[in-house]
């Protein structure tokens, strides 16, 4: 269908690609250039916008880290006590003295883990917001 039209000259390439608006004329064209004082408050403006956006971001980072480190204590709690729970299980356990489920020694075993792993990812994430609050500082 398509070659058909191409051949009966239904449409062309160029009746397809043409400019509908024609030559563009110079007096069409803005022709005015922004004045120099123009152009240094459009890059003070732009300056200005991006401290601001600097230190926005310094500001979320920073509270984001005291969130983080407030948290800390309490997930230092948590973690000495599965500890000492696990801990203590596996001592009675290996004694003898008292008779130990394993599906709750499997659960000690998960919950010590799983409050190490909060803990150290907290002060990893620390960690890497300090990291990433040093470069903010230097580059201001």
């Amino acid at each position: 269908m398509v070659e058909a039209s191409r051949r009966q000259g239904r449409w062309s390439w160029r009746r397809m690609h043409s400019v509908a608006a024609g030559p563009t004329r110079m007096r069409d064209v803005l022709t005015t250039a922004p004045s120099e004082t123009e152009l240094e408050e459009a890059g003070s403006r732009r300056l200005l916008a991006a401290v601001d956006e600097l230190g926005e971001r310094t500001s979320h980072l920073k509270r984001r880290r005291e969130q983080l480190w407030a948290s800390l204590p309490a997930l230092s709690k948590n973690r000495a006590e599965t500890y000492r729970l696990n801990s203590d299980a596996l001592t009675l356990a290996r004694a003898g003295t008292t008779y130990q489920d394993p599906q709750k020694m499997a659960r000690l075993s998960e919950d010590e883990v799983a409050a190490d792993e909060a803990m150290r990812g907290v002060q990893r994430e620390i960690r890497q917001l300090d990291e990433e609050i040093g470069k903010l500082g230097r580059t201001s």
